[in-house]
């Protein structure tokens, strides 16, 4: 038993670094997209509810991810 759980845990999510950043970019596109798609939708029906989740459920990959890369780079895993 070499190291801590959290020091384990935090090596196997660094080493995703790569992919979280391909992640981060989709996020911020689908976001635009979403906010585009947002002045389209009336703002009492049912699509804006699910386009204001879907924007909101991304801001939170969003953060997610930019947390985890930045750690990771502190960290340099």
């Amino acid at each position: 038993m070499g190291q801590s759980f959290g020091r384990e845990l935090g090596e196997q999510i660094c080493t995703h670094k790569t992919q979280m950043m391909f992640g981060i970019s989709l996020a911020l596109v689908l976001i635009v997209l979403s906010i585009v798609s947002l002045t389209v939708v009336e703002p009492d029906g049912p699509t804006f509810v699910i386009v204001v989740v879907n924007i909101v459920s991304l801001l939170a990959v969003l953060v997610c991810f930019s947390v985890a890369v930045v750690v990771c780079t502190r960290r340099s895993y």
